[in-house]
């Protein structure tokens, strides 16, 4: 499997979407088995040296699945811009349900946009789309090495 850092955030993308919960641990796990060493944590949840996700997810996901995700992500650091927490030189592929224009600048610039995948709360297919998304851009980073 190709080489990829994969930033979660929390609101929006795993609690508080319409996507069924089976879809959301589906995406998870794939992320646990294939990027276990390179999943972060890109979240108010988890910022400025407090990890929070445990307690944010609680009763979202299975118990076993957060404490799991607890331990495996790691956390990120970052100011005003989460793009300050990306290693914006290596691949990657970014969850979120939101992107500030002034971030998105940020990433046209390191021309690597196309590793954003917005999430939209209200489609019950989204997690699916994610995970879809998340395989494809695997394979165009190993098609491309």
């Amino acid at each position: 499997m190709a080489f990829l850092n994969v930033y979660f955030d929390i609101d929006g993308v795993l609690r508080g979407t319409a996507s069924p919960k089976t879809d959301i641990i589906k995406l998870l796990k794939y992320c646990l088995k294939h990027y276990p060493d390179s999943i972060y944590w890109l979240t108010t949840h988890c910022n400025g040296g407090v990890n929070q996700t445990n307690l944010a997810l609680k009763g979202e996901l299975p118990d076993e699945l957060v404490e799991e995700v607890y331990r495996t992500f790691k956390p990120t650091n970052w100011g005003v811009l989460k793009t300050d927490a990306i290693d914006l030189d290596s691949d990657f592929v970014w969850f979120d349900d939101n992107l500030f224009e002034s971030e998105r600048m940020i990433l046209e610039s390191y021309h690597v946009v196309n590793g954003f995948f917005r999430m939209n709360p209200k489609d019950p297919k989204m997690a699916k789309k994610a995970l879809k998304f998340l395989k494809d851009y695997s394979k165009k980073v190993i098609k491309n090495s």
